[in-house]
C-alpha cells in the first residue's frame, strides 16, 4: 500500500466525526486509521460511534495508558510511527483537521520529502519554511529518519532529548511538531506547501474552554451538531479564537 491516513484522535470524538465526514465526501480516499488515545470506555465507544456513523470502513486502534505528555504529542507521533509500518508515506489527519476536496490531489502532486496541507499561520520570515502538522503526508525517507526518534526516551525529556540529539533551537515550541522539524533541519530537508491551503486545523485553543464555546452536554449526536454551529459562526477575529482557521471551500 502506497498510503494511509492517520487520524490521532482523544476526547473530542464530535469534532473527529466531521473530519471523518469530510475524509468519507474526498474523492482519492485512502486507508484510514483511527488511532484513540488513552481515554475512559466511554469516550471510545462514542470514538467507535463517529467512525460507524461516518467513516464506517476506518480501522481503528485504541492506545495502552502511557506517560504523560502536552499537547497529545504522545499519541500524534505513535500514529505517524504505527501508519509507516503499513505504507511508505503517511497522511496526518488529527481530529480537528477538515480537508478540502483537492486534499489529495495536492499531496499526490508532491515529492517533498513532507508536504503541508496549509503554511504555518505565523507568516513572519522565520516560520515560512517550517513544517507544520496539520493536514500533512510525510514520505518514506523522512519516516525512516523520524521513527528512530519516536521512542521513550524522547516522551521522558522532549526538551532535553532535542537538545542533546540536534542541538539547541528554542523558537520550535510545539513537541510533536518539533521533533519532525528538526529531523527535516539535520537533513537538510524543506516542506512543500500548497499555494491556498488544502485543510483547516479548527480545533482552537478555548474549544470547551470558555463558556461561549461550550460543548460537553448532551449525548454525541447533540454535540455533533453543536460543534456545527460553533465552527460556523466562530471567526479568527474572535477575541478568543484567533488560532481558528475557518473552513472556506
Amino acid at each position: 500500500m502506497e498510503a494511509v491516513v492517520a487520524i490521532p484522535t482523544a476526547r473530542r470524538p464530535e469534532l473527529l466525526a466531521l473530519t471523518l465526514e469530510r475524509l468519507a465526501a474526498a474523492s482519492g480516499r485512502l486507508e484510514v486509521h483511527i488511532y484513540a488515545d488513552s481515554v475512559t470506555e466511554s469516550c471510545l465507544t462514542e470514538i467507535e460511534a463517529a467512525r460507524d456513523e461516518f467513516l464506517p470502513g476506518a480501522f481503528l486502534f485504541h492506545a495502552a495508558p502511557h506517560v504523560s505528555v502536552p499537547s497529545g504529542c504522545w499519541n500524534i507521533l505513535n500514529a505517524i510511527k504505527n501508519a509507516s509500518k503499513h505504507a511508505d508515506a503517511v497522511y496526518l489527519v488529527e481530529e480537528d483537521v477538515q480537508i478540502y476536496p483537492g486534499f489529495f490531489k495536492f499531496h499526490e502532486s508532491q515529492t517533498a520529502v513532507a508536504s503541508c496541507g496549509r503554511r504555518h499561520p505565523d507568516l513572519r520570515w522565520k516560520y515560512r519554511h517550517l513544517y507544520t502538522n496539520p493536514g500533512s503526508l510525510l514520505r518514506r525517507p523522512l519516516l525512516d529518519k523520524l521513527v528512530p526518534h519516536i521512542c521513550m526516551e524522547y516522551f521522558q525529556d522532549p526538551r532535553g532529548y532535542l537538545d542533546k540529539t540536534f542541538g539547541p533551537w528554542h523558537e520550535i515550541t510545539h513537541l510533536d511538531d518539533g521533533l519532525i522539524r528538526n529531523v527535516m533541519r539535520e537533513n537538510d530537508w524543506l516542506p512543500a506547501y500548497p499555494e491556498t491551503p488544502v485543510c483547516a486545523h479548527q480545533g482552537f485553543r478555548n474549544y470547551n474552554v470558555l463558556d461561549i464555546y461550550q460543548n460537553k452536554e448532551g449525548d454525541l449526536n447533540q454535540r455533533i451538531s453543536r460543534a456545527r454551529e460553533i465552527l460556523s459562526t466562530v471567526k479568527s477575529t474572535d477575541r478568543y479564537a484567533r488560532d481558528f482557521e475557518p473552513y472556506q471551500p
